[in-house]
């Protein structure tokens, strides 16, 4: 299968993208309840790219090949596909790529050799096992939505989960579509900001609204070894790390994506370097620029930092 693809609007489908409520009509709903109502009245398909990249690996393909094919195509993610039984059986993440290594690192890397060739179905496998499932068929517990599905019960699923993204498959004939995220959600709802009667809230500042981490911030410095970094966001699944020097002052922002340089590199034999040997060789700091923000800034402007700099995670904030 071809990595870039033209999505064809099934013909049971294309209606949808015309089920819109009329936005005038959004003019009669409590200002505060705006986007509530536009994501209950708009649906995952609405929310769909015309044409994108799909990725879908065979579950026989091995580790390495698998994480080359998420760097080669710049993606996050990509569904797994089980031949055998006509199905997909999962995701394979940068998050499965961190597990991998801290249990290769663990066991005095005795691993490696079967971290580069072991197959995704049998990292899957393993992985069951440890976590008490191994009765249960690989692929039954897969979180995925429907394209009728609201964008409203999108959010619940991403937040009650805790999860980045959710498989967005068709239930007649189960061809995966895309992967709904937090920042899709958010640059779909963005195209009608300007259309949409704007709550108030939308105006207050970071501040006011009491957003974002301040208590107990984690952060890590230039001399945190790389195996350290690796199980912070193993243990609290978050996407991105601050950096800060010796004098608590911002340096960088390590994100989970910058993780799979490792793995374009082949570098991951050692974790015990300091963050500052491999940072630079990540982020050219001649041209790269942090995507920060202030305590001052309204939502509004927060999200036009989201969607324009097209970051994945969320923005660290100061004061000045």
């Amino acid at each position: 299968m071809s990595d870039n693809c033209v999505v064809i609007e099934p013909s049971a489908l294309s209606e949808f993208r015309s089920k819109r409520v009329r936005h005038d009509s959004y003019q009669r709903i409590n200002s505060d309840e705006i986007y509530q109502s536009f994501f209950i009245t708009h649906t995952c398909y609405d929310c769909m790219p015309k044409s994108g990249k799909v990725l879908l690996l065979d579950a026989r393909l091995s580790i390495r090949k698998a994480f080359f094919a998420l760097v080669y195509n710049s993606v996050r993610a990509a569904l797994v596909w089980h031949a055998p039984t006509s199905s997909n059986i999962g995701l394979i993440t940068i998050s499965d790529f961190i597990n991998m290594l801290i249990a290769a690192y663990d066991s005095k890397w005795n691993s490696v050799a079967t971290l580069e060739t072991s197959s995704i179905l049998e990292w899957k496998q393993n992985s069951q096992k440890k976590s008490g499932a191994c009765n249960q068929n690989l692929g039954s517990t897969i979180i995925q939505l429907s394209p009728e599905d609201s964008l409203y019960t999108a959010i619940l699923t991403l937040i009650e989960h805790k999860i980045h993204r959710i498989p967005v498959v068709d239930p007649t004939t189960h061809d995966f579509l895309f992967l709904i995220t937090h920042k899709r959600i958010l640059k779909f709802l963005y195209l009608y900001i300007y259309d949409l009667p704007q709550p108030h809230f939308i105006h207050q500042t970071l501040e006011e609204l009491k957003l974002g981490t301040y208590d107990n911030l984690v952060v890590i410095d230039l001399k945190t070894k790389l195996i350290e970094v690796l199980r912070i966001f193993q243990r609290l699944r978050i996407s991105a790390l601050p950096v800060v020097d010796s004098e608590k002052r911002l340096r960088d922002v390590y994100s989970k994506f910058d993780i799979m340089h490792l793995a374009a590199t082949r570098t991951y034999a050692n974790l015990d370097v300091p963050l500052c040997d491999i940072l630079d060789s990540i982020h050219d700091h001649n041209t790269y620029q942090l995507a920060t923000c202030k305590m001052t800034d309204q939502l509004f402007e927060l999200m036009d930092k989201f969607v324009s700099r097209e970051v994945n995670y969320r923005l660290t904030m100061h004061v000045d």
